[in-house]
C-alpha cells in the first residue's frame, strides 16, 4: 500500500513539474509576443488594430492550451487575470510609445498625415477642420494642409486652437467628428482585442460583451 502511495505521489509531482515547465514556456512566448506588439506600435497609430489582432490570436491560443492542461476553474481564473495584466502592460507601453512619437516631428507628421486622410475618407466632406494637440497644431501649417487637400480632394483647415489629447487629431465636418486621437485609437484596438481573446477562452454564455466604439460621431 505504501508503494502505491509513493508511486501516486511521484506521479503527481511529475505532473506538477511538467505543468510548471509548460507555464514557463507559455509565459516566455507571451513576453516575446508582447515585444512584437510594442515594436509594431511604432509604425503608426492607424496600424495598431491589425497588429493587435494578429497578436491576440497567437496569445489566446497559447492561453487556451494552458487552461485545458490545468483543467480546473481556478486555473482558468488565474489565466484570465494574467491575460488582463498582460493587456494592461502592453497597452500602457504602446501608449507611452505613441506619446514619444508625438515628441518627434519627423515621426509625428506622417502619423498626422495618415489620420487626416482617414478622417477625410470617414467624413466624406468637401471641407474638414483638423484639430490636434499643441505639438500637432504646430505642424498643421496652412501650406502643408493645402498640399494634403490637393492630394485628397478636400479642403483642410486648422482649428483655431489645440485640443486636450495626448496625440493624433480630430477631423470635423459640421456636426460630424472623426476621433483619431491616440488614446481613442488605442482603446478601440484594446476593446476589439479583449473581445477576440474572450471568444477564444470562454464558452458563449460566459462571454462578457464588449461594445464596439464608433470613430465617427454625429
Amino acid at each position: 500500500m505504501a508503494d502505491i502511495h509513493g508511486d501516486l505521489e511521484a506521479l503527481l509531482a511529475e505532473a506538477h513539474r511538467r505543468a510548471e515547465q509548460r507555464a514557463l514556456e507559455r509565459e516566455a512566448a507571451a513576453a516575446r509576443r508582447a515585444e512584437e506588439v510594442l515594436h509594431a506600435a511604432d509604425e503608426a497609430a492607424t496600424h495598431a488594430l491589425d497588429e493587435r489582432r494578429a497578436y491576440s490570436r497567437a496569445q489566446a491560443e497559447a492561453l487556451r492550451e494552458r487552461l485545458l492542461a490545468l483543467g480546473e476553474m481556478a486555473g482558468q481564473r488565474l489565466m484570465l487575470g494574467r491575460r488582463e495584466a498582460l493587456l494592461d502592460a502592453v497597452w500602457d507601453a504602446a501608449s507611452a510609445r505613441l506619446r514619444a512619437c508625438a515628441d518627434a516631428p519627423d515621426r509625428y507628421l506622417p502619423a498626422l498625415r495618415s489620420l487626416a486622410r482617414l478622417g477625410a475618407q470617414m467624413l466624406a466632406a468637401d471641407e474638414i477642420e483638423l484639430a490636434s494637440d499643441a505639438r500637432g497644431h504646430a505642424l498643421l501649417l496652412p501650406d502643408r494642409l493645402a498640399d494634403w487637400g490637393r492630394e485628397d480632394g478636400v479642403r483642410y483647415r486648422r482649428a483655431d486652437a489645440p485640443i486636450a489629447i495626448s496625440g493624433g487629431l480630430e477631423a470635423r465636418a459640421g456636426r460630424l467628428r472623426f476621433d483619431g486621437s491616440f488614446e481613442t485609437r488605442l482603446e478601440q484596438a484594446r476593446s476589439a482585442l479583449r473581445e477576440e481573446v474572450a471568444a477564444w477562452l470562454l464558452p458563449e454564455p460566459e462571454r462578457a460583451g464588449v461594445p464596439r466604439e464608433g470613430s465617427v460621431q454625429g
